[in-house]
């Protein structure tokens, strides 16, 4: 958890996350990754330079979905709960890779429900491998090159999306998540593990193995183009 918290402060140090007096709307789906970020802020608001505030929205967008023990998790934490229901299940299971699709619909009503609350920000679970897994498959899918950044400022609205997590490996946030027993919620993705992403996924996996230390050279060169 120290280690974590530790890769969050310098996060927010080095690409100014949080400023004081931002009211920060959470991202939380129920899986480890979202988990994680919701335990590391709650934790980190005890020692952060810039006082900040803690909400939770919860996404639920098909049954069936066990929110319950994910508010429970938050107001352990003295973080204010809120559920939002919208039921993208119809639409995504009429797509065959509906991963973008569902990536811009549950963003997007995230971003209101931060902006009905009265945030500015709405920080999101992607964490270095979810960085590295989104440039490669813009590159092998769609011929550009795009990659997540810690900060972005939404087009449209007032809300400014941060990554707190973006150079955190998996590896480590599933071992706090295995370590203090989180309550992971089932994916209720209609197409889970058989994603263009989960290929891409075990790519970056053999190509580590292949070649050991290849990540982290990735992660150093997606770095350098942040600056």
């Amino acid at each position: 958890m120290q280690r974590l918290l530790g890769e969050i402060r310098k996060a927010d140090q080095q690409y100014g996350l949080i400023q004081p007096g931002d009211g920060i709307a959470v991202g939380v789906s129920g899986g480890k990754d979202s988990l994680a970020l919701l335990a590391l802020l709650a934790a980190y608001r005890r020692f952060c330079p810039a006082p900040f505030s803690l909400q939770a929205v919860c996404l639920k967008i098909g049954d069936p979905f066990d929110w319950k023990r994910i508010k429970a998790f938050c107001e352990e934490r003295d973080v204010p709960f809120h559920l939002a229901e919208e039921n993208l299940l119809p639409v995504l299971e009429k797509e065959k890779s509906p991963c973008s699709l569902c990536a811009r619909l549950r963003r997007g009503v995230l971003l209101q429900k931060a902006e009905e609350l009265g945030c500015n920000k709405l920080a999101l679970g992607h964490h270095r491998d979810d960085v590295m897994e989104t440039y490669l498959m813009s590159t092998v899918f769609e011929g550009r090159f795009y990659a997540m950044q810690p900060v972005r400022q939404m087009e449209k609205g007032k809300i400014c999306v941060i990554r707190p997590l973006i150079d955190v490996k998996e590896g480590s946030i599933a071992a706090l998540s295995s370590r203090l027993q989180f309550p992971v919620v089932k994916n209720p993705c209609p197409v889970d593990g058989r994603t263009k992403r989960q290929e891409i996924k075990q790519t970056l996996r053999a190509l580590e193995s292949r070649f050991p230390g290849a990540l982290d050279h990735f992660q150093r060169a997606l770095e350098k183009e942040r600056k």
